[in-house]
C-alpha cells in the first residue's frame, strides 16, 4: 500500500516538474522580449510550484518512512528510491517505481538545463546593460583607443550625458 503512495506522490512531482518546464519556457521567452510585467508573473508562478514542490517532496518522504515500518525497519535514514526498490518484492510495482523514477529524473534534468539557458540569457541581458550605460555615462577622453597617445587632452574635462555627482 505504502508503494502506491509513493509511486502516486512521484507522479504528482513529474506534473508539478512539467508546470514548472512550461514556466521556465514562459521566463525564457518574457526575458528575450524584455516583458517585465510577465517575468514577474512568472516568477510568482515559479514560486508557487515550488511551495507545491516542497509540500509533495514531504509527503513523498512520509509515505517512503511509512513504507519503512510497514518492512519493520526503523532508520532516520532518508532512503533513496533506488534503495527502497530493493524492499520492494511486487515485480509490477518495482518496475513502476523504477519507471517513474527514470520520468522524474529526465524532467529534473531538462528543468535544470532549461534553468542554466535562462541563467545565461539574464547574464547576457544584463552584460548588455552595462556596457550600455558604460557608453551613455563614460567621458570618450576616457578610451586612448581613439586619440594619439602623444597628444595633449587639449579638450579638457569631458561631459557626459548624466550628472555622475547627482
Amino acid at each position: 500500500m505504502s508503494v502506491r503512495s509513493i509511486i502516486d506522490c512521484m507522479r504528482r512531482q513529474i506534473e508539478l516538474h512539467e508546470q514548472l518546464i512550461e514556466a521556465g519556457k514562459d521566463k525564457r521567452q518574457a526575458i528575450m522580449v524584455n516583458d517585465v510585467e510577465r517575468l514577474t508573473a512568472v516568477i510568482t508562478r515559479e514560486n508557487r510550484l515550488l511551495k507545491q514542490v516542497a509540500e509533495t517532496e514531504a509527503l513523498r518522504q512520509g509515505a517512503a518512512d511509512n513504507f519503512l515500518r510497514e518492512k519493520g525497519i526503523r532508520s532516520q535514514l532518508q532512503l533513496t528510491v533506488t534503495e527502497l526498490t530493493r524492499l520492494v518484492f511486487n515485480p509490477e510495482e518495482k518496475d513502476e517505481l523504477l519507471a517513474v523514477q527514470r520520468e522524474l529524473t529526465d524532467r529534473l534534468l531538462e528543468l535544470k538545463e532549461l534553468n542554466n539557458s535562462n541563467r545565461d540569457l539574464i547574464e547576457q541581458s544584463l552584460d548588455f546593460i552595462d556596457y550600455s550605460l558604460n557608453l551613455l555615462v563614460s567621458n570618450p577622453d576616457d578610451d586612448m583607443l581613439y586619440r594619439h597617445p602623444n597628444q595633449p587632452n587639449t579638450t579638457g574635462k569631458g561631459h557626459s550625458m548624466f550628472d555622475t555627482r547627482a
